[in-house]
């Protein structure tokens, strides 16, 4: 990953840590709606390739009724180019988890699981029909979702990746 300075506008802006943190953590506040104990950190390796991509963004499901596995069966093609998506996506989520960490948004527990320390909901500098907005609402829905869906073994096998 090059270094700050070093990347074009582009990907620093759309990469930002900052922004990436913030997708976490509502992503990980979600999770903890249902699983208070929180996110298998293995698990945040899906929230930005998912969330960031927006041919994937727009064909998630509404409802948390529609299970994982179903809507992989009936899309197959949001599998397509996933694995090399998720890969190289890595570096900016540990960097936005690094982020969340330091400004303390993101724990880790004892247990290794992510928790979120503030309910970042109401911090927004975007109307809600900005494309930001919408990739925090989808990140909450993933976390919502992922905690439907299984372990982490069977959420990656699913996905076809591996940890």
């Amino acid at each position: 990953m090059l270094p700050w300075g070093k990347r074009p506008n582009e990907v620093a802006n759309l990469f930002n840590p900052a922004f990436c943190a913030l997708l976490l953590t509502d992503s990980i506040a979600g999770f903890q709606e249902y699983v208070e104990l929180g996110m298998p950190y293995p698990l945040s390796f899906l929230i930005l390739p998912l969330t960031l991509h927006k041919s994937t963004r727009n064909l998630l499901p509404k409802s948390l009724r529609t299970k994982l596995h179903v809507w992989l069966q009936s899309r197959p093609e949001v599998r397509i180019g996933f694995a090399k998506r998720a890969r190289e996506l890595v570096p900016y989520t540990k960097e936005g988890l690094a982020f969340g960490l330091q400004a303390n948004s993101i724990e880790i527990t004892q247990e290794g699981k992510l928790v979120a320390c503030k309910d970042l909901r109401k911090v927004s500098l975007w109307t809600d029909i900005a494309e930001s907005a919408i990739c925090r609402e989808k990140s909450r829905f993933l976390g919502r979702w992922l905690a439907h869906s299984g372990d982490v073994s069977t959420i990656y096998v699913m996905w076809g990746i591996r940890p």
